[in-house]
């Protein structure tokens, strides 16, 4: 059960990565329903990716847990960072 949870932690993970790399490489045009979808995967994902990452600590490989738990943890300080650098320096 621990291994599943890390293993679903991992994949929320890499799904969220990878539509924020999409969207920043591929952009969408304004209006689009997927423009700010990479925003909501991360503000709702990345927590419930945390907390199955930190419920699975205890499992027979903690590389895949470790993984998720720091994946979601740079996800949410990218946002973090993404939002007031965004701002303040480049007027975004």
């Amino acid at each position: 059960m621990k291994k599943a949870m890390a293993l679903i932690a991992l994949a929320l993970f890499v799904i969220t990565a990878l539509m924020t790399i999409y969207s920043f490489v591929f952009p969408f045009e304004a209006g689009h329903w997927l423009q700010g979808l990479w925003f909501g995967m991360i503000v709702v994902l990345c927590p419930v990716g945390l907390v199955l990452g930190v419920m699975s600590t205890g499992n027979p490989q903690p590389k895949f847990s470790t993984a998720a738990i720091i994946g979601h943890i740079v996800l949410a300080v990218f946002l973090v960072l993404y939002m007031t650098l965004g701002y303040l320096v480049f007027g975004v």
